[in-house]
């Protein structure tokens, strides 16, 4: 259940070791868009693919099932309802205050995607929240103890920038972006390969962009690509990187998410 005591963190990252072979396993797979059953890249915005939470059903749904059901409202089929659940949508004069609710009535069941959209609500000052970084740092620590990776992401970040509230401490903003990476956060993974690249661990930084290129990370491979140039990665593992991410890609390709891109200009 729902505690609001989660203005600290339920453990010391200081005292906390991650080891080599936990932090370098396959990622697990991609969770699935509940409609089209494709995957979604838990970076937001990898490969052009966004979600959108549904605070009524706590599915988050793929931007192009987003998109394909607000067409579908327009020629009435849909009629208002989610997606998903096909519970009714709130009207345009109450959406702020309906959506607060569910948000809270999924966070009584430990939805880790509840605290960490109502983090982000306030961060980014949506659902008529106002900006206020000790309520977000509350909420996305408490996502984060519930394992959301997204919400280790935004946590690293912060502590590695010294925002939202929070001291530069760079131990911790390493250990929530390896907690993030675990989880499958792509650009975490990059990072942490950077972070390595930099302090001249490049069989390390190697490793890492490998498992962020297989995930579909153009950036990665590129830096992947790199390393084949500079002799720190092989041509068979250059070959099965390239292999994986393109077969990542082409997963998350959707005909209504190239519509999504197209509406975009992209």
């Amino acid at each position: 259940m729902m505690n609001d005591d989660t203005d600290t963190l339920s453990y010391d990252v200081n005292n906390i070791s991650i080891s080599d072979d936990k932090l370098f396993q396959d990622p697990p797979p991609k969770e699935d868009c509940p409609l089209c059953m494709q995957p979604v890249p838990y970076a937001i915005g990898l490969c052009d693919v966004g979600a959108t939470y549904m605070p009524c059903c706590g599915k988050s749904i793929c931007e192009g099932c987003v998109v394909a059901a607000h067409r579908s409202m327009i020629k009435g089929e849909l009629n208002g309802l989610c997606p998903f659940c096909r519970l009714r949508l709130p009207k345009s004069n109450d959406v702020n205050r309906k959506k607060l609710k569910q948000c809270k009535q999924r966070m009584e069941l430990d939805d880790a995607s509840a605290f960490y959209t109502l983090g982000r609500a306030y961060l980014h000052a949506s659902w008529g929240l106002p900006f206020d970084d000790e309520e977000a740092m509350k909420w996305l620590k408490k996502a984060a103890d519930l394992g959301h990776p997204d919400a280790h992401f935004l946590i690293a970040n912060a502590y590695y920038e010294g925002q939202h509230g929070v001291d530069i401490d760079i131990n911790k903003a390493i250990h929530h972006w390896k907690l993030a990476a675990i989880g499958g956060h792509e650009t975490a993974r990059l990072n942490l390969g950077s972070m390595d690249y930099n302090d001249d661990n490049i069989d390390r930084a190697m490793k890492h962009y490998m498992i962020s290129a297989k995930s579909g990370y153009d950036q990665a491979l590129k830096r992947v690509g790199q390393g084949y140039k500079d002799g720190h990665v092989t041509k068979d593992e250059y070959a099965s990187t390239l292999r994986a991410y393109q077969m990542s890609v082409n997963e998350m390709k959707s005909v209504e998410r190239d519509r999504v891109l197209g509406m975009m200009g992209v």
